[in-house]
This record gives structure tokens, sequence and C-alpha cells, in this order.
């Protein structure tokens, strides 16, 4: 995929090459697409930790991954709420996809930034195989 077709697709709002990785910020329209448009679209933050530009433009999954966004995300915040006590509300909003290349996510993660908890700033990870299925290890880490 050439940049200018992945930067497209997920309506890249900046770009940048670290000697630790890629970053991009996405501009993504939300589910509800009823919302007014200033808030109809996200930020999403996705970082490519250990990979150079031509490693993430080499990567077979980002139309799949763009397609299938809203059902994993669904299927995250599922997972993640069995794990929450149900007297706890929380709002889950997805904020991040993250891979790197450690395999420290499987293939990815997307993730959750939960907010306070008791044992600090709670954030979320569901990571994902290549075969895009969750695996049922959610990953907290607190901030």
């Amino acid at each position: 995929m050439r940049k200018s077709e992945l930067m497209t697709l997920w309506n890249v709002e900046s770009w940048s090459e670290e000697p630790y990785g890629v970053y991009f910020v996405s501009r993504r329209l939300g589910i509800n697409r009823l919302e007014n448009v200033g808030q109809a679209f996200k930020k999403l933050n996705i970082s490519c930790t250990g990979y150079t530009e031509d490693d993430v433009l080499s990567l077979s999954i980002w139309e799949q991954l763009y397609v299938q966004l809203d059902e994993l995300d669904q299927l995250a915040k599922g997972l993640i709420q069995k794990e929450i006590p149900k007297e706890e509300s929380v709002v889950l909003t997805l904020t991040d996809i993250m891979l790197d290349k450690s395999g420290c996510y499987d293939v990815f993660a997307l993730g959750y930034d939960v907010g306070e908890s008791s044992a600090g700033h709670l954030y979320v990870l569901v990571p994902f195989d290549e075969n895009f299925t969750a695996q049922q290890d959610v990953i907290y880490e607190t901030l």
C-alpha cells in the first residue's frame, strides 16, 4: 500500500516517523452518524512501535482492520464489560490501535482510556491475533 492510500483510507490527520516507530492520528466517523458533524469525527491514535514506514506500508491488515473496526470495537467492549463489576458505570471509548513488533499485543490491540479507578488512571487493551480474533486476556494498565 502506498502512504497516500493509507492516509486516505484512515483519514490521517498527522503522521510521524520516529526512531522507535511510526505514529499517526486518524479521524474516523463515529458509529452514530446522526451526531452533528463536529462531534461525529473521533480521533484515533495508531502506534506502530518498532516499525519503519516501509514496514507499516507493507502490512496487509489495514483495509480489513478499517472495515471491521466497528465490529472489533464492539467485541472488545463486550470483553471488557465482562471484567468490570456491574455496579461500576464505565463509558468505553476506543482511543488507540497499537501494533508492536515485539508481539506483546499479538498482532494488534485496541486501547480504551477508562479513566480514574481506585488503582489510578486505568487504561485497558484488548489484543487481537492475525485472524482478527480477540484474545481473552484483557490487559489492564494504570498510568
